[in-house]
């Protein structure tokens, strides 16, 4: 069974996560903060660095891994807008560059860890390449579902449109899913699907 180290950084009350299987040691590195080493061990089998999207705020945490492992994201995610955006933000923030974020993922490609299987879910709308990472009851929502809300989408490339169908696509997911999203303002995390629908279904109505 693979287990979820969720990690609070105030700064932007950003949410990343380390999902691992414990007797393989073999992990996924979700949106990493800046002192993401601090959140791991040298017994740690880091199979790759993933990105949910790459708003500077998710990303400041991949320099550490420059020559170590793979840092992924989904090839809508790469457009010269926003890796260049992502490349100034993430220098004056962490004050490191930006490692090669290979734009590669994309929807129904699936990640192994100790024989337990994660799949790819391009989910669009609060960006063009926003994708979640979903495994029976589990849902690492990134920005594209919070707890008590939805990603914005009146930024650059973001979508009210895609973004709705986006919601209702993960809204087939069993009621009893965890939702873990991408930030925290204030609610209670992780939340089940069935929890989260009233907001879901604001969310459609309003967009």
């Amino acid at each position: 069974m693979l287990s979820v180290t969720p990690i609070a950084t105030p700064a932007f009350a950003l949410l990343s996560y380390v999902v691992r299987e414990p007797l393989s040691r073999e992990c996924l590195v979700i949106d990493p903060p800046r002192d993401i080493q601090s959140w791991l061990s040298d017994g740690d089998r880091i199979k790759a660095v993933v990105n949910t999207h790459i708003h500077f705020d998710h990303t400041q945490g991949n320099p550490h891994f420059r020559g170590q492992t793979r840092v992924l994201a989904h090839r809508a995610e790469r457009s010269i807008l926003m890796r260049g955006v992502n490349a100034v933000f993430t220098l004056l923030t962490s004050g490191r560059m930006q490692p090669r974020i290979a734009f590669t993922l994309a929807e129904g490609d699936r990640f192994s860890l100790g024989g337990e299987h994660i799949t790819v879910l391009h989910t669009p709308g609060h960006s063009p390449g926003s994708i979640c990472l979903y495994w029976p009851g589990n849902l690492i929502a990134g920005d594209t579902i919070l707890a008590g809300g939805v990603g914005r989408t009146d930024i650059p490339l973001g979508s009210s449109e895609a973004l709705k169908r986006s919601i209702t696509r993960l809204m087939d997911l069993p009621e009893d899913t965890l939702i873990w999203p991408g930030h925290n303002y204030g609610a209670t995390y992780p939340v089940t699907m069935q929890a989260n629908r009233r907001a879901l279904v604001w969310a459609l109505n309003t967009l």
